[in-house]
């Protein structure tokens, strides 16, 4: 589906619409003027700032009439009205503007969030092969009903809830649990739609379909966590609230001593100025610019306003503090066997293999430029591992239920190492050499490189939480937790409990954010007071669902968008502390008569500059960090132990 299929109601929006007139006619007026022709000039300011600012209007009435509540769109407006009274039509168009760009911007964001969603439910393939009077049929996922027999073949995406009858299979379930390596499927055990199986075949009866399933149950959890989050309050509004009705008291109040009403009219002008309207959207837009130059697509201003105020922060593990890819860590050859020999006859003989941790075994040879041989009489056994010829030898890779079928019996030596590994959160694969046990590999999926300096520079910033939420069994996630430095563990997670953990840690008061990068993430970013999602190995749901983007799921930026956030809300202050100084220098020089409409209209223009330039300070802010080292959390991927 294209971009305007997709994004269709949002592009065909009167905001949507309204923000094009604005812009357009705001830069036909500025062509315009450059050419001399300055009543067309302020004819295109003002059509500008009348039909651009529609939604504006609405939105301020809307909210003082419905809501009750005085917003910084009232200043806007309020600004805007005075503006064009004394003539000033193109400060009023550039006003109706910066306020446009920023709902359209934050508005695309629902949008991209909503698409997300439907495409979320796509995760689940649109056909099931179901046996029925003892033929297999394909039908849609839709005709599938309660105890129908599917089958299930390798590479094929699970469409449905359901329990293994017979067979056996390696299902990568990553992206609804959060488990790091495939899991092995046999008869018993539950499989859950938009899961992938990667090798092996199995039969399995349906128990739950559609909506119900774990899938259906996720799409519905972060649309209810989307409904119930709260509106962001803007440091602007909190500002207006209090400003408009002094506002128009001292309008009033100049009114009645003087009954000059361009006098009231001149305090309106300059008390509501573009310095103090433009105070936030302005640092807020130099900050999104300088996280894009990072890597990192921050989606709205009110996200900026938000990570300033984070305090406690909550990792997944899996594709997010962990690299999401089994790594050969250690080997453990036995009977005088090198460990490039001992790798060197697993690779081969896991050549073919589609499994992740074959590729992985495969990958670490290729790293070491070890030469390996073509398999002869390749045979992979689902669920337990791979037999080959390697040269003369037979070649036994798998697990120790293989072993124990091939009447392999363990040292007792290399039993307890192997044991200890498994306990240290390893996945343990034996190697069987001519009949005999030649030794071990042990994979886990490694910390990403900076992860543990990421982990200390959040803490430097003063994070006074931080802790990782897995569906990872306890003691993988647990060895993750001590390699990276994160001091609380939540292990074995389903995506409803990581919700209940964080609305915990928000009823406790703390500011939230959260790093996912899958399926079974996307709720917890969605209630998290700001998410953020890993770009590159991260699902689209995660990325649409996220206030943070992560573009190169380079980890070690997160600590500057924190800083920078923290950076803006003190620049904010800093502009809006100076626009009230000279909002009261210019009420005393308006309401003294000492000025009129057009001397406050320049002091209206003026003030903006400071804000201006104090707001850009922000693109090339570099933070208070020295910067993350390079040294490493673990094993980079690429070198293998």
């Amino acid at each position: 589906m294209g971009l305007f299929q997709r994004y269709r109601d949002f592009l065909l929006s009167k905001e949507t619409i309204c923000a094009a007139i604005n812009g357009i006619l705001l830069l036909a007026g500025f062509c315009v003027s450059l050419a001399g022709l300055s009543v067309a000039g302020r004819r295109l300011y003002f059509a500008s700032a009348v039909l651009g600012g529609v939604p504006l209007f609405m939105l301020t009435v809307k909210a003082l009439f419905v809501r009750r509540d005085i917003t910084a769109g009232f200043m806007a407006t309020t600004a805007v009205i005075a503006a064009i009274i004394i003539g000033e039509y193109s400060a009023a168009a550039l006003v109706v503007f910066m306020f446009a760009i920023g709902d359209w911007l934050e508005n695309l964001t629902i949008a991209r969030a909503n698409n997300a969603l439907s495409e979320l439910a796509k995760l689940a393939p649109p056909t099931v092969t179901v046996r029925r009077n003892g033929r297999e049929t394909i039908i849609s996922v839709e005709e599938a009903v309660m105890g129908d027999i599917v089958l299930v073949r390798s590479g094929e995406r699970i469409g449905v809830d359901g329990v293994v009858i017979s067979g056996v299979g390696s299902v990568n379930q990553a992206a609804i649990t959060g488990e790091s390596m495939p899991v092995e499927k046999g008869a018993g055990d539950d499989a859950y739609a938009g899961t992938l199986n990667e090798v092996g075949a199995f039969e399995l009866k349906v128990t739950r379909l559609g909506a119900d399933t774990t899938l259906g149950h996720i799409v519905k959890l972060v649309k209810d966590a989307q409904a119930s989050q709260a509106p962001v309050q803007r440091i602007a509004n909190k500002y207006a609230v209090v400003l408009v009705p002094i506002t128009f008291s001292i309008a009033g109040i100049v009114y009645l001593l003087s009954g000059d009403l361009t006098r009231s009219i001149t305090v309106l002008v300059v008390v509501c100025p573009c310095a103090l309207v433009l105070a936030t959207p302005t640092a807020v837009v130099a900050a999104i610019g300088n996280a894009a130059k990072r890597g990192m697509l921050v989606k709205s201003g009110g996200v900026i306003e938000q990570s300033g105020r984070v305090d406690a922060i909550a990792f997944d593990k899996t594709g997010t503090l962990t690299t999401g890819k089994p790594v050969v860590q250690e080997i453990l050859p036995q009977g005088g066997m090198s460990p490039e020999e001992l790798l060197a006859l697993a690779a081969s003989a896991e050549r073919f293999s589609e499994h992740s941790l074959g590729r992985a075994i495969v990958h670490a040879a290729e790293q070491k430029h070890l030469t390996l041989s073509e398999p002869k009489d390749f045979t992979v056994l689902p669920g337990y591992g791979v037999t080959a010829r390697i040269g003369e030898r037979s070649v036994v890779v798998g697990n120790r239920a293989l072993l124990t079928d091939k009447n392999l019996a363990w040292p007792d030596e290399l039993d307890q190492r192997a044991r200890a590994l498994e306990e240290a959160g390893k996945t343990v694969v034996p190697v069987a050499v001519d009949g005999r046990v030649a030794g071990v590999l042990a994979l886990a999926d490694t910390p990403r490189l900076h992860a543990k300096a990421t982990v200390a520079a959040l803490k430097r910033l003063g994070v006074r939480e931080i802790i990782m939420i897995t569906g990872d069994n306890p003691r993988t996630a647990a060895a993750v937790a001590r390699e990276v430095g994160i001091d609380k563990v939540f292990s074995e997670v389903l995506p409803q409990k990581k919700l209940e953990i964080i609305r915990g840690l928000q009823s406790s008061g703390r500011k939230v954010l959260f790093v996912g990068d899958g399926v079974n993430d996307a709720p917890a970013m969605a209630v998290a007071d700001i998410g953020v999602a890993m770009g590159l190995a991260g699902t689209d749901v995660a990325m649409e669902t996220a206030s943070i983007g992560l573009m190169s799921d380079e980890l070690e930026r997160l600590p500057h968008v924190i800083d920078l956030s923290r950076k803006t809300l003190e620049v904010i202050r800093q502009n809006v502390i100076f626009s009230l100084a000279m909002n009261i220098l210019s009420v005393v020089l308006g309401g003294y008569g000492i000025i009129g409409p057009v001397a406050g209209a320049l002091m209206h223009e003026f003030s903006a500059l400071p804000v201006l330039a104090n707001a850009a300070r922000l693109i090339n802010y570099a933070g208070r960090l020295s910067g993350l080292k390079a040294g490493t959390a673990g094993h980079s991927p690429e070198e293998p132990v």
